[in-house]
């Protein structure tokens, strides 16, 4: 800043001048000019100089911030003007996916590309990380991923309760050994990390671990046919730990605005995909709604219905609050802006609702039952059209958050938060698998629920995969390897009940198994209570010890 003092009238007065604005919008041939004459006369040239370099700056400011000037709003009690809001697509169902198992339906989004991806990154971190080579296949990929289906379905404490002596989970523990998951959990990675950038350079991606299987996942999604409306709202994937990428409630950390703001711009991303002049319909909420938002989806052929903010809405005038309570619920108010045929209602229920609209206006107007807590009672209350459209097509987000809660997996990490993306993403694709089944079923078939569904998915998952250590060596033939039984496996009975004296009584079995004081030896007899085999003879009772001692 530029200091100058100027006297006037035995007076110091003070003057503070932008100096970098002077000194890009003046010539240096107006400052000489100050310099001369009485003071008065040196004040009155001072001041004009200051005028000068003030309105440069302002224009120059004002260009910077504001590359157009907006346009002046015409808000109109008037008729709203209906556009064609046909839909100008077609919903292509294949009726032949409606015979695909729940597994190839999951499959159209998590396909094998994916797994592979998942395989090979995995392989690359071991490398990095411990330096030796991790053996891991597709097949245990799916293994893997058909146990986490699995704990999202059947609840414990932790992970390892799954493989305990005392809690286990056969469909779980004779999948996969305990060893083995824990391994694939270790190094379960999705992106090689000696291609992230540091931090602070401009293509530093602060989700670069798993961005590949998002894109890779997202491209998948694409590739499904979209439905006529389609809602837009926030999801959030559950974590307590500490990301400069995560978004909180109502706040959001290092996203880059323009000047529509920032829930527009994620409203304009998302709606990439969307094709144009067809006729979608887009719903969202007032986080990310205006009036050039909707101007602008409709320049692009997309109709739109969201509730807005009063705030966002310059120079509408709608009746006041008391206005409309007064005059009960279910009254509204509107205002057409008529230069982009955008139409604003202010509907009262419990409090105002404000929504915006370029395709759904008043008409047909319907009444939706409501509690009335004075009269301790339901009653009919009248709502517009725009409100009836705008609930009904409005909560297919928060319907997939709910699907999402209901088997969600559910594993704890402390140190790999981009674990729970993965979560997300894999139990999204099941949900998104499941809806698709549900629109391909044929006619007068009954659909099964999302639990028989994601049920299907694991066990398939499972199944598909052939973990049994092989041995050293190349097998004889073909005949010896597919004759290698397993070992059945039994919980260890607990000793309340091996101890308790009651019903232990010896049955015999037809092959014999080793029995459990001593491993070494096998019986053909077996307690009918514990399930577990005993063997006894003249000179040594290993039934009386096994349950007394």
């Amino acid at each position: 800043m530029l200091k100058v003092k100027v006297l006037k009238n035995k007076l110091v007065k003070k003057v503070f001048v932008d100096y970098i604005a002077i000194r890009n919008e003046l010539s240096t041939t107006d400052w000489p000019n100050v310099l001369s004459g009485t003071v008065d006369e040196q004040w009155t040239k001072f001041k004009g100089v200051l005028l000068k370099a003030q309105d440069a700056h302002t224009k120059t400011s004002t260009a910077a911030s504001k590359p157009s000037k907006r346009r002046d709003l015409a808000w109109r009690k008037v008729d709203f003007v209906q556009p064609d809001a046909a839909w100008k697509d077609h919903l292509v169902v294949d009726q032949e996916m409606s015979g695909k198992t729940p597994l190839e339906f999951v499959r159209l989004f998590f396909d094998q590309g994916v797994v592979n991806h998942i395989r090979d990154q995995t392989k690359i971190y071991a490398l990095q990380k411990d330096a030796k080579e991790f053996g891991v296949s597709s097949a245990e990929v799916e293994c893997f991923l058909g146990i986490l289906a699995f704990t999202g379905i059947v609840k414990m404490p932790s992970y390892r309760s799954y493989w305990s002596n005392k809690t286990r989970y056969p469909v779980i523990a004779d999948a996969m050994s305990r060893d083995k998951f824990e391994q694939i959990k270790k190094y379960l990675h999705f992106n090689d990390n000696l291609t992230q950038k540091p931090r602070g350079d401009p293509g530093h991606d602060k989700i670069h671990k798993v961005r590949p299987l998002i894109e890779m996942i997202r491209d998948n999604f694409m590739k499904i046919p979209p439905e006529e409306h389609q809602p837009v709202d926030e999801q959030i994937v559950p974590t307590k730990q500490r990301i400069s990428s995560s978004q909180g409630m109502g706040r959001v950390v290092s996203v880059d605005v323009s000047d529509l703001g920032v829930g527009a711009d994620f409203v304009l991303r998302l709606a990439r995909g969307i094709p144009k002049h067809k006729n979608y319909k887009l719903f969202f909420d007032n986080w990310f709604s205006s009036l050039d938002l909707a101007q602008i989806q409709s320049d692009q052929g997309i109709l739109t219905l969201a509730t807005v903010r009063a705030s966002r809405l310059k120079g509408c005038a709608l009746e006041s609050d008391s206005k409309l309570k007064a005059r009960g619920r279910g009254s509204y108010n509107w205002r057409v802006e008529t230069q982009s045929n955008a139409i604003v209602v202010k509907w009262y229920d419990n409090k105002p609702v404000h929504l915006i609209s370029t395709y759904a206006a008043l008409d047909p107007e319907d009444t939706c039952r409501r509690w009335d807590g004075k009269r301790n009672e339901y009653a009919d209350v009248k709502r517009p059209y725009c409100v009836k459209e705008y609930n009904r097509f409005m909560g297919g987000v928060d319907l997939a958050d709910m699907l999402l809660e209901l088997y969600r997996i559910d594993f704890k990490s402390r140190s790999k938060w981009y674990m729970r993306i993965f979560f997300f993403l894999f139990d999204l694709s099941v949900v998104n698998g499941w809806l698709l089944y549900r629109r391909c079923l044929a006619a007068g078939q009954k659909p099964m629920n999302l639990l028989q569904f994601k049920t299907d998915v694991a066990r398939a998952l499972l199944s598909g995969a052939s973990l049994a250590t092989p041995k050293r060596g190349r097998p004889f033939s073909d005949a010896d390897t597919n004759s290698q039984k397993k070992r059945n496996y039994t919980c260890r009975t607990p000793d309340s009940t091996r101890l308790d004296g009651q019903g232990h009584f010896p049955a015999w079995i037809e092959s014999k198994q080793r029995y459990r004081v001593c491993v070494q030896a096998h019986s053909k007899v077996k307690c009918v209570k514990c399930e577990v085999s005993l063997f006894f003879t003249p000179n040594r009772n290993c039934f009386l010890t096994y349950h007394t001692m």
